[in-house]
């Protein structure tokens, strides 16, 4: 009960009486992309969108979890106006990563952040039809991923076929490189040569 109103305290914080927001467009993904965490976070979307159109910020360190979960937060993510801010803090894995490149706004990830992305993986059982229809399931599944991937990446899809194929994990350089993300937020005190602000970007996606 407590966790319940804790999400509507901070749905409400958001938007006033008078459906103005409060400024503060900020929304959390920590944990494990089961209902429990994403479906706050796809309703806190919607109602960011409807109260304006100024730009969210979705914080990501998670592990990933339930892909249909991770589809559904893209899927949203693309039906708004407001564009959507993707920030990967400690660690953006599996479907937590997708969500991350699919980001509709700017897509970033601090300087020691961990990155992976992989295919689904896929649980059969039952008698051999079954097991027939569900291989084909995950066969369709496994497309839909390497689709997203390159639309948000710019990769070409063989690559992003060989890449899926087992647990391929990134820095935040090389996020930034294959396409996932589009600046890197580095430490204050960084030496790194060409950061300005704190940041460093890329204007153009491999193709």
């Amino acid at each position: 009960m407590k966790k319940k109103h804790q999400i509507e305290y901070d749905e409400q914080s958001v938007v006033d009486g008078s459906g103005k927001t409060s400024g503060q467009r900020n929304i959390y993904l920590f944990g494990r992309l089961e209902n429990e965490i994403a479906l706050p976070v796809v309703k806190r979307l919607l109602k960011f969108d409807q109260a304006s159109i100024e730009p969210i910020n979705l914080f990501i360190n998670s592990a990933g979890g339930n892909g249909y979960n991770a589809d559904a937060i893209i899927a949203v993510m693309h039906s708004m106006e407001a564009p959507v801010n993707t920030i990967c803090l400690g660690h953006a894995l599996s479907g937590a990563c997708e969500i991350l490149a699919a980001g509709t706004g700017a897509r970033s990830a601090y300087e020691f952040a961990t990155l992976m992305f992989h295919q689904t993986l896929w649980e059969a059982d039952g008698d051999i039809t079954n097991l027939e229809i569900q291989a084909a399931q995950g066969q369709r599944f496994r497309e839909a991923q390497i689709e997203l991937l390159h639309r948000c990446t710019g990769q070409d899809k063989a690559r992003i076929r060989k890449d899926i194929e087992r647990d391929h994990y990134l820095s935040s350089k090389e996020a930034l490189d294959y396409g996932i993300i589009d600046e890197i937020i580095y430490h204050k005190n960084s030496t790194v040569p060409g950061v300005v602000d704190n940041k460093i970007t890329i204007t153009t996606l491999a193709s």
